[in-house]
């Protein structure tokens, strides 16, 4: 009998596949967990409510632990469980950084995303912006206007995207002198800042801590930099199979692709005794 009660995975590369859907042997494994009362939760960069469009249009509803684990979420009542912003000083500081760089970027708060420009809305406004106005109450603004607005109240995540990796030396080195801010990356072409002390093994401890559930009792499954602390934080860390082979090395275990059901296949062999529910 496995001793896992939680399972936080990661969402890109993880729980979808690379068409950006969720396998039915991998919903088919999480249902079969859930039924035997394991929590599933995501822990992902992306905003709560974002991340909850996407588990919703395959056919998920779970806690999501969202901004890096800056944020945790309850998607049954759409209620903040817990939450973390940065210092107003290293807001500030941030946003002049990238003005003195030229450079665009976007900021997350409680239900705002706020884009430095109109050239840099975030990709949940071009996708899914009507739905998450009208289902969540998201509020979309732009410019320089909106920015000094959303500084002069509690923020949660800056995100910044580059295309040279000069571009990326560059940004952190401007950041590097900022107190109580942490620097991380989700993709191979951002830098995402967040609280100091938040990253995705205080996301998914503070998660298991709501629930009652000790962090040796967690496993968490991911594929990028930043899912390393949730995958040497808890009890078992699971890479994907299509994780860099230094993150692999982090991992405790190495499960198949994305694109394999690789999630599934972890889920069955530690959580459901090696039995397959697809």
């Amino acid at each position: 009998m496995s001793n896992i009660r939680m399972i936080a995975s990661d969402i890109d590369g993880t729980l979808l596949r690379d068409d950006g859907t969720v396998s039915e042997r991998t919903r088919a494994a999480i249902r079969a967990a859930q039924r035997q009362g394991v929590l599933f939760t995501v822990c992902t960069g992306r905003y709560p409510e974002h991340a909850d469009v996407i588990l919703r249009l395959q056919g998920l509803r779970c806690p999501i632990s969202g901004n890096n684990g800056a944020t945790q979420w309850d998607s049954g009542s759409g209620r903040v469980l817990s939450d973390h912003f940065l210092p107003g000083d290293a807001a500030r500081a941030i946003a002049a950084c990238a003005a003195r760089l030229q450079t665009d970027f976007i900021l997350f708060a409680p239900r705002r995303v706020i884009a430095s420009s109109d050239d840099a809305l975030h990709i949940s406004q071009e996708r899914f912006g009507d739905r998450l106005t009208a289902e969540y109450g998201i509020r979309f603004e732009a410019g320089p206007q909106a920015v000094a607005r959303a500084l002069t109240k509690p923020v949660n995540k800056f995100y910044f995207r580059y295309s040279l990796p000069a571009q990326r030396e560059a940004l952190t080195d401007a950041f590097a002198a900022i107190p109580d801010i942490q620097i991380t990356t989700s993709g191979h072409a951002n830098v995402e800042i967040i609280p100091v002390g938040c990253n995705k093994a205080s996301g998914v401890a503070a998660m298991a801590a709501l629930h009652g559930i000790d962090l040796s009792q967690v496993m968490t499954v991911g594929d990028y930099e930043n899912d390393v602390p949730m995958l040497t934080a808890a009890g078992l860390g699971v890479a994907m199979g299509n994780a860099s082979p230094a993150i692999q090395a982090l991992a405790g275990h190495v499960t198949a692709t994305n694109n394999q059901d690789g999630l599934a296949l972890a889920i069955e062999r530690f959580v459901l005794d090696g039995k397959s529910e697809a």
